[in-house]
């Protein structure tokens, strides 16, 4: 056997059989086991060390097969094996401490052990010597560790935690592309096609989240609903707690059943966990659907960002019964996509595969297919979306703010290694070796960050509390944030890091006394070397705290830029709520435009109401659409159509959201199914569409009308889905002319929206007793949701800011008040050989502020830097910005100065006999 106790013998190359490359690429894994077992004792490694090689290694590939990806297996490992080598050495050092007395030890000489708890013990009569400064460090390295802890927890969670379905790193979202349109959603004949890619898939489902009318109950509720085909249920590999899964054909279009799949938190709420919910009714959209079985939920969703996503519905319905015109077979394009991927079949691989079947289907489809293909992403980053570069930017903030802590601990540290220098040398001439007191500083700094974790990791799990409450919708946050192996190991490092950091300064600086001289002046003085390693410190500092403040600053100045950004309308007053009529009941278009007519009737005679009309996305609400155009007269290819943003509303819609009409006319009640189509469009469609033209009763084409529509009036540009969205061609069409069962409603006020709540609803009610309603919501409220991002990484990063302000004017404060006092000799025979005290107050200040200057010099540049990284959530702001990089180096020098000002007044107060006195 080979000797293990000298270190790892990796395996050599090959099989045995010629030493093949295929032999070596093999053997990888295995010879990075080999280095895992390192971790154990020599003698542990001498006695079993090549059976823990095969034990290790049967175990990972036994892992891997079951469909574990390769990050999981080896976390797995390493954590296995920290665990169980900590237990060997722990069980060695034991051994070896029950030996020691059955030997005879020389005079004078301690184990281990006892020299360790010696160490321990003297660390912590010096924090009951000086509980102020324990209590200083303590709390400023907790409250760095904790954010620390916090924020990364946050991100664990949301970024690096795979999904929790059976094999959550292959499942992907599967998209259509079209050159305007990166992410589009598919058709029927698409998922035909792309579910035979079983080179790439081992399942492919169709599938969308729509809300559903529940009725045939005491009161009509709005439930949330998946129509999806039979192999959604395979692809997440989710089980039925209860009954059984509709099938492929039971979910397909024109095969489809009147059958559902209720949630396990539907089925408590609803049907209170009754096992005689299967085979119950429930009344859907209009349509008896028998329940078939009850999904168990497979893991807690409140822990999941997104809740989830696939999974968090109270019903799952077959895709054949997707409430559309004509069915989902002849609906175009209109569905969401998953997939699980084959093991072994990354994400490029599938999508050149897919780019092969969209050339199939376009060549068997040319006019529908023209212009889109195909493409699969990881479901973890479609959930993720833009909320990645919000959360490492807080993390690497909170990462500035424990830095800035360990800096100001240094400080101390080294302020406090300059009073004991006096004890060092005593023991160093006493016979004390380096390592000694190396030992004892290490062991000081460790005890400290222990502690510091210890407590950090609290506070970090307490404040998470804080910080989910603060999150907006935009950021999939999960309520609750799990504690893993990841997040302990992660505060187990950070504290190790400011054992690291803290102890380093004052180790160098205390190891190395002159001991003639420190022993003839004593321990107040302090070399030149000490003095430049504290002001270095306070330097790293400041220069650390400005670039947070700036980009701070920054983050502030995008989400003051947001507000005063002007959205088109005025959300002020403004009542919106969203319905869904039930296909099966409003069946005919005519049918959908008289509920239209009558329910904007009842709605406008409630009192308090000003002006009231139906819109099919209400702004801001996380409903949007687009269309392709043509214009008369000018022929382009299929699939290179301009596309502007599109909306169905009522008269007076332009009027209740206060959208100035500049040119022609408002949509008006004659604008029915009998009249010919008509067209509202806004001032950047009118200018880009017909340049230096009057639009008005110029024609154009679009998709949902057989004849050209007229264009009739022009309005001003509105934003629709966020404040930052750039102007964008937009057209409106006449509600009257296309209803369609689903539509929101706004209504202009004479008080507070929300007062109005129930009689709207009974209003609605008077046309349809059993229609619901849900998204009951002031206008200005969804508007201000759409900034919750900005302002939830402007809040924290302020907040981060405040924190790091003031450890750098504790740590200017103490290095200037700690300069004083070692120089109160010097002070003192100044003044008494005539120096003035202004002139004193002067130097001690200048002193403060040069410091204060370099820091700045350093930290406005590495300020842009860190900007720049910020760039993608700035709006309205350049990383340079000069405005808030003077305002950011204004306020520190303004804190350093209010921190010099202190120390340099005792200074020019010193009395010279009681200096001279003292020494």
């Amino acid at each position: 056997m080979a000797d293990l106790s000298r270190g790892p013998v990796p395996p050599k190359p090959g099989n045995g059989e010629g030493g093949s490359g295929e032999g070596v690429k093999a053997d990888s894994p295995r010879r990075l086991v080999w280095w895992l077992v390192w971790a154990y004792p020599p003698r542990f490694r001498r006695d079993v060390g090549q059976g823990l090689v095969d034990a290790l290694d049967d175990r990972m590939r036994a892992r891997r097969a079951a469909g574990a990806s390769g990050t999981a297996i080896w976390i797995r490992a390493i954590a296995d094996t920290l665990r169980n080598a900590t237990a060997e050495w722990l069980h060695t050092i034991r051994d070896r401490l029950r030996t020691v007395p059955h030997r005879e030890p020389r005079a004078g000489t301690r184990s281990i052990m006892d020299t360790l708890m010696q160490d321990i013990r003297y660390a912590l009569r010096l924090w009951r010597r000086r509980p102020g400064f324990a209590f200083v460090a303590i709390a400023t390295l907790a409250l760095g560790i904790g954010a620390n802890t916090a924020m990364f927890s946050i991100v664990n969670a949301v970024l690096l935690r795979p999904l929790p379905y059976a094999h959550g790193d292959r499942l992907a979202v599967l998209w259509a592309k079209t050159p305007t349109r990166p992410q589009s959603l598919l058709s029927w004949d698409e998922y035909l096609a792309y579910r035979d890619q079983k080179a790439s898939f081992d399942a492919v489902a169709l599938w969308l989240g729509q809300s559903v009318n529940l009725t045939a109950v005491n009161e009509p509720q709005r439930i949330v609903g998946v129509f999806a085909t039979g192999s959604f249920f395979d692809v997440l590999e989710v089980k039925a707690e209860r009954g059984r899964f509709f099938s492929e054909e039971e979910g397909a279009a024109g095969t489809a059943q009147p059958v559902v799949v209720i949630s396990h938190a539907f089925w408590q709420r609803h049907f209170a966990s009754d096992p005689s919910a299967i085979g119950a009714t429930l009344t859907l959209n209009g349509i008896p659907l028998t329940v078939i079985g009850v999904m168990a939920a497979p893991f807690d969703l409140s822990s999941v960002p997104a809740d989830g996503w696939f999974i968090n519905y109270d019903v799952f319905m077959p895709v054949g019964l997707f409430p559309v015109p004509g069915g989902i077979a002849n609906a175009g394009p209109g569905m969401l996509g998953v997939t699980r991927l084959t093991p072994g079949v990354t994400l490029t691989a599938a999508n050149a595969n897919l780019a092969v079947a969209s050339g199939r289907l376009l060549a068997s489809n040319p006019k529908a297919q023209t212009g889109r293909t195909a493409e699969v992403v990881s479901a973890q980053e479609s959930i993720v979306g833009d909320s990645r570069t919000p959360l490492l930017l807080l993390l690497a903030s909170v990462g500035v703010v424990l830095l800035i802590a360990c800096v100001n601990v240094s400080n101390l540290l080294v302020a406090r290694a300059v009073d004991r220098q006096r004890e060092i040398a005593l023991r160093s001439a006493l016979g004390a070796s380096r390592w000694a007191v190396l030992r004892q500083l290490a062991v000081e700094a460790t005890l400290l960050a222990t502690v510091s974790a210890a407590l950090g990791f609290v506070i970090g799990r307490w404040s998470l509390q804080g910080l989910t409450w603060l999150r907006p919708p935009s950021v999939p946050i999960p309520d609750q944030i799990p504690l893993d192996a990841s997040v302990l190991l992660f505060t187990f490092g950070v504290g190790a890091a400011v054992a690291l950091l803290c102890g380093l300064a004052p180790a160098l600086r205390i190891t190395q006394p002159d001991l003639s001289r420190v022993l003839q002046t004593g321990g107040r003085r302090t070399t030149g070397g000490a003095r430049v390693t504290r002001d270095a410190l306070v330097v790293a500092e400041i220069a650390l705290s400005v670039a947070l403040i700036a980009v701070s600053g920054l983050l502030i100045h995008s989400m003051l830029s947001l507000q005063r950004v002007s959205v088109g309308f005025d959300s002020a007053s403004v009542f919106t709520l969203q319905f869904r009529l039930p296909a099966s009941k409003y069946a005919r278009a005519e049918d959908i435009a008289r509920f239209f007519r009558e329910t904007v009737a009842q709605v406008r005679g409630v009192a308090g109401i000003e002006s009231v009309a139906l819109v099919r996305r209400v702004p801001f609400s996380g409903n949007w659409g687009d269309t392709p155009f043509t214009v008369e007269g000018r022929p382009v290819p299929a699939g290179q159509e301009p596309r502007a943003g599109q909306n169905i509303v009522t008269p007076d819609y332009f009027k209740t959201m206060r959208i100035p009409l500049t040119r022609g006319r408002d949509f008006t009640d004659r604008d029915d199914l009998q009249s010919l189509g008509v067209t509202v469009i806004n001032e950047t469609m009118a200018r880009t569409t017909w340049p230096g033209d009057d639009p008005i009763g110029k024609h154009i084409k679009v998709p949902d009308f057989k004849e050209p529509l007229t264009v009739v009036g022009v309005v001003g540009d509105t934003k629709h889905r966020s404040s930052t969205e750039p102007a964008q061609a937009q057209l409106y069409l006449a509600h009257y002319q296309l209803p369609m069962i689903f539509s929101g409603l706004v209504a202009r006020t004479a008080v507070p929206p929300l007062n109005l709540t129930k009689e709207v609803r009974r209003a609605i009610w008077q046309v349809d007793k059993d229609q619901p309603m849900w998204s009951v919501t002031p206008l200005d409220a969804l508007v201000d949701q759409s900034h919750g991002s900005t302002r939830f990484l402007a809040s924290l990063l302020a907040m981060f800011s405040g924190v790091a302000l003031l450890l750098a004017a504790v740590g200017i404060y103490g290095v200037m008040s700690y300069a004083v006092t070692e120089r109160t000799h010097e002070i003192g025979i100044r003044m008494a050989l005539g120096a003035s005290a202004d002139r004193v107050m002067r130097e001690m200040v200048g002193r403060g502020l040069t410091l204060t200057a370099i820091a700045l010099a350093l930290g406005v540049p590495a300020a842009i830097g860190l900007g720049r990284l910020a760039q993608g959530v700035l709006f309205g702001v350049e990383p340079s910005d000069p405005l808030t990089l003077t305002g950011a180096a204004l306020l520190l020098a303004s804190v350093s100065l209010a921190a010099c000002y202190v120390p340099a007044r005792r200074a020019s107060r010193v009395d010279p006999v009681v200096a001279l006195a003292e020494e």
